[in-house]
């Protein structure tokens, strides 16, 4: 069954797959300039000449249809590489950002809607699970976006809770910016025709990735040191 120190001990192995994660993106950024992959650069480019025939509404029709794609699970990184590559790396973050958040939270309130996993929540184990949760808010949401998981899941999970809206929300935020600079760096870096710069860009990512990461380590640790203090990681309520 759910144990809440399980699900959230898990996020130890997302720094070694968060590198292999980043190693593989980087690699395929570069592959990008001397295979044929270049094909998917070519309609990235085609994708972003389409945006641009929308004017100002580019980024409303962006989001939108990244939230739609995101509540159904399609993987956040592509649409964040995407959102770097059509609107460059700032506002890339910003439209990416927005729409992974509001698709995710539209996925919460399906779940809870039509009452998915109501039955789950009768189960003693999972009860407890969804009460630590709710209690430790932000902080829960955001570790629990540091599992190797599709994001898809993770909303299905946080649905089956009764986590806070708010809550959710911010610390979905939080919890994806992470990888979500680093994609968008990538992207913004396809964009470059001077392999110079791109280079730049690449660089840029793996730096964020390890800043951010390291970042993330230090909460992980922190959450970890404050065992007592934090029920969302103890036994407390067996």
């Amino acid at each position: 069954m759910v144990d809440a120190q399980r699900v959230i001990g898990a996020s130890r192995t997302t720094g070694v797959l968060r590198g292999a994660s980043v190693s593989a993106v980087l690699v395929l950024g570069v592959a990008f300039y001397f295979t044929p992959l270049n094909v998917w650069l070519a309609q990235g480019m085609i994708l972003k000449t389409e945006l641009a025939d929308y004017g100002l509404a580019a980024p409303l029709v962006f989001t939108s249809v990244g939230a739609a794609l995101t509540a159904i699970g399609t993987p956040r990184l592509v649409l964040c590489s995407l959102g770097g590559l059509a609107f460059g790396f700032a506002w890339g973050l910003v439209w990416s950002q927005l729409a992974t958040v509001l698709g995710s939270y539209a996925t919460l309130l399906l779940i809870r809607k039509f009452g998915i996993g109501f039955g789950l929540k009768k189960v003693r184990q999972f009860e407890r699970f969804a009460r630590q949760i709710e209690r430790h808010g932000v902080l829960a949401v955001v570790l629990i976006r540091q599992l190797p998981l599709n994001g898809f899941y993770n909303n299905v999970l946080l649905g089956m809770t009764d986590v806070a809206h708010l809550d959710f929300i911010v610390g979905s935020f939080i919890g994806f910016l992470p990888m979500g600079i680093t994609a968008c760096l990538i992207g913004a870096g396809l964009l470059q025709s001077n392999f110079a710069k791109a280079t730049e860009y690449i660089a840029l990512a793996l730096a964020s990735s390890v800043i951010l990461g390291f970042l993330l380590k230090r909460l992980h640790d922190f959450v970890y040191a404050r065992n007592a203090e934090l029920p969302l990681l103890t036994d407390e309520d067996s």
